[in-house]
Formats: structure tokens, sequence, C-alpha cells
């Protein structure tokens, strides 16, 4: 896996229907659709999950190869989940092994598909969200929804912005590190074995390290260089509107919530 397929985190310009979809209503329909997936039991709230991220990736209009490719980053995660269940959850013995409980379980090998199968689908979720939502939109979305809260002493715009910052550097982060890679090869850096990648990775921590420290840097001087400050008062180039496809959005992810909990 090439760092430059990580996507999570990157936006793709479209006209589609979930790219003019409200932000607020995308992030509220993926909350609902991953809290009444994180809350169900069984294989058929994944599935009804799995349903509802097909159907959000066929109205994004992006391909299913670009969407897929966001799982690719958490393949070691989803291995290890598989692996932890198959290991620490007893049962009907499959396979005899020198575990804890005498070998791996058909209770275990069903927990580790499952939960690594959730973990796949809230990656695809995510993706599909980033994916078709612009970080400036996405801020003015989370600080609307968190409006309310602005009487109880919370900040909203300063909270907004501040998740969108952390999202929208990430693919920024990893195109750093490909550069950082290709400079290291280029010198003639090519590890081989365990030690020796394990070793190249702290020397591409260090630069990248560095470089967000001074991105950040730059970040602060931008804002301020421009007056930027945070605030009621603040203007917007464009005021963002619920529409009716964006109830009949949220309705039907209503529904997809309501059958996984069901």
């Amino acid at each position: 896996m090439s760092i430059r397929d990580i996507t999570l985190g990157r936006y793709v310009h479209g006209s589609s229907f979930l790219h003019r979809l409200d932000p607020r209503t995308k992030f509220l329909a993926s909350f609902l659709v991953m809290g009444a997936l994180l809350a169900g039991k069984g294989y058929y709230p994944a599935l009804i999950a799995l349903g509802f991220a097909i159907a959000a990736g066929a109205l994004s209009g992006l391909p299913f190869s670009y969407i897929l490719r966001s799982i690719l980053p958490f393949k070691w995660l989803i291995i290890i989940t598989v692996l932890l269940n198959c290991i620490f959850t007893g049962g009907h013995i499959l396979v005899e092994a020198p575990l804890p409980y005498g070998g791996v379980t058909s209770e275990g090998l069903e927990y580790g598909i499952l939960y690594g199968a959730r973990i796949a689908i809230l990656v695809l979720i995510a993706s599909i969200m980033t994916l078709t939502t612009e970080p400036v939109v996405l801020v003015d979305g989370i600080e609307k929804l968190l409006r309310p809260f602005a009487r109880f002493g919370l900040r909203p715009h300063d909270i907004a912005l501040s998740m969108v910052i952390t999202i929208r550097f990430i693919p920024v982060l990893l195109d750093e590190a490909v550069k950082i890679r290709k400079s290291h090869a280029a010198r003639g850096l090519r590890p081989a074995g365990i030690r020796a990648n394990l070793k190249s990775v702290s020397i591409l921590f260090v630069p990248l390290f560095i470089s967000a420290i001074r991105r950040a840097e730059e970040l602060a001087v931008a804002m301020e260089s421009r007056l930027y400050r945070s605030g009621e008062h603040r203007t917007r180039y464009r005021e963002i509107r619920m529409a009716s496809r964006d109830w009949a959005a949220l309705a039907a992810a209503c529904i997809f919530a309501s059958a996984m909990i069901v």
C-alpha cells in the first residue's frame, strides 16, 4: 500500500447528490448510522450499515475502488482485532493451539469477523463524508450544530475549526511523508528486513514531526496576518441552508438506524 492510497481527509470535487447535501445532513446521518452500528448486535446491523455505505457511495458519484482504498490504512487494526478475538474468546474449539482457551474458537472467529467488519464500515462511512464535503463547509456545519451549546461556555467555531484542520492536515502530512521517503530513497536508503524497516520509520518520523510543527506555525501566522478572529460577528461567503433533499436524506438515515437497532 502506498501512502498516497490513503483517502481519509481528502476532498474530491463533484456535483453529485451527496456533494449537494448540507454538511449538517451528512454529519448527522453518518453519526446516526455509526452509533446504531455500534449499539446493534449481530450481523444484521453490520449488513444494513454496509447497505447504507454502498448507497452513499453510489450517490457520491465516486468510483467504488477509490472509496475502498480508505480501508487499506486500517488493515492492520482490522487484522489485530480479528486475532485478539480469536485468541481471547472461549467457546467451541475449531483449531487446537497453545492459546488461553485451548485454541481458536468458533465464537472468537465470529466476533473477530464481526468487529473487523464494523471497523471497515465505520471507516467507509467517515471517508465518504470527508470525500464529498469541503473542509470550510464542514466547519460551518459543525459550528451550527454545536451553536446551542454555546450558552454552556463552549466555543463552537473553535471546536469545529480544530476538528476540520486536523482532518484536512492528514493528506497534507501524508504527501509530506511521500516526499521524505523519496528523498531517502534518492540518497540510497533502501531498508531490508524488519529491523531496518523499523529504523527507517523512526528516521521518517523526525522530519515529518518537524514539518508538522512548521506547517502549524505557518498556518497560525497566515491566520493572524489576515486578522482572523473567531466569534459571533464573523461573516460567511456562503450561508448553508437545509433543503427538502436534506430532510429526505435524514429521514432515510433514521430508517437505516432504526432498522439496525430493532
